[in-house]
């Protein structure tokens, strides 16, 4: 009986982390929203919504009255997410969770029922809680994540990660018919980059810039009849260089430039001296003649 003890309690830590193990690895479900599903949540719950191909569109949609705000659909390739909270006042009850389609709908669409949910009730400490707790929830990301076999931008938060130096190709989906009428600049870019296309899609092709920092940047699009600034229009994310020839020959370029606009600086400064001390002499020696006829 000692030994059958003393067993179970050299036990009992493991089976202590086990539990909590698979506690902690059920929360991430306890928290989703599936489609079709019924959950029990109470004021200040945030839910993960994460659709899958076939199940809604992208930009579509989450809502429902016992949420603070409507969820839209972001791409997490390969699936569409958004994240959706519990209103700290909302009563007791079951509520739909409502898809609804993306851009304008008319009054004729419907919106399709996603899934519902079951709001526990709480006391006035608890939404107390809830409200501060609600206070302090960091805004959604908008990065999203297309599949890497797609071409870049899908969207204008479709952050992709490139090498700085390297040179990239742009595609533009959306503006049939607009051949070179768009312009794209960016920090990261070594040059202003203008749209090109005689079919429904758009390419142009531009070269990173080697000196360009760690970072994220925004690519602004400036379209013909365009008055005002520039839009913001895509993201991405640089990388630093990788070793090789192009950036060095990047640079090297870059170098050379400065060099022969210092040159051709210094020869012009020197041709203003030079200019300068000939025409003093010829005064001087001028002067000189008119003293001596004198």
């Amino acid at each position: 009986m000692d030994r059958l003890r003393r067993t179970a309690w050299a036990a009992l830590p493991l089976l202590l982390s086990f539990l909590a193990a698979g506690s902690a690895s059920a929360s991430p479900l306890e928290s989703s929203l599936p489609f079709g599903s019924v959950r029990s949540v109470h004021p200040g719950d945030t839910l993960t919504v994460n659709a899958k191909s076939g199940e809604a569109s992208y930009a579509e949609t989450i809502t429902s009255s016992a949420f603070i705000r409507a969820g839209k659909l972001r791409m997490m390739d390969p699936l569409l997410t958004t994240t959706v909270t519990v209103a700290c006042d909302t009563r007791p009850g079951t509520y739909p969770v409502l898809l609804h389609g993306a851009g304008d709908v008319g009054p004729e669409e419907h919106p399709f029922r996603w899934a519902r949910v079951r709001v526990e009730a709480s006391d006035e400490a608890a939404r107390r809680v809830c409200r501060n707790k609600v206070q302090k929830l960091p805004p959604p990301s908008l990065e999203e994540r297309w599949a890497p076999d797609s071409t870049w931008p899908q969207s204008e938060w479709d952050v992709r990660t490139f090498r700085a130096g390297s040179r990239i190709t742009i595609t533009d989906n959306y503006d049939e018919g607009s051949d070179g009428d768009i312009t794209l600049t960016s920090r990261a870019f070594t040059d202003r980059t203008v749209l090109r296309g005689a079919k429904a899609v758009l390419t142009a092709t531009t070269t990173l810039r080697c000196d360009s920092a760690p970072g994220l940047y925004v690519v602004h699009r400036h379209d013909a009849d365009q008055a005002g600034p520039d839009k913001s229009w895509a993201r991405l994310r640089i990388a630093p260089a990788a070793p090789g020839k192009a950036c060095a020959a990047q640079q090297a370029a870059k170098h050379s430039a400065w060099t022969s606009r210092t040159g051709t600086l210094a020869w012009a400064a020197g041709g203003v001296l030079l200019a300068a001390a000939v025409g003093a002499a010829l005064l001087l020696r001028a002067n000189s003649r008119r003293t001596h006829s004198a």
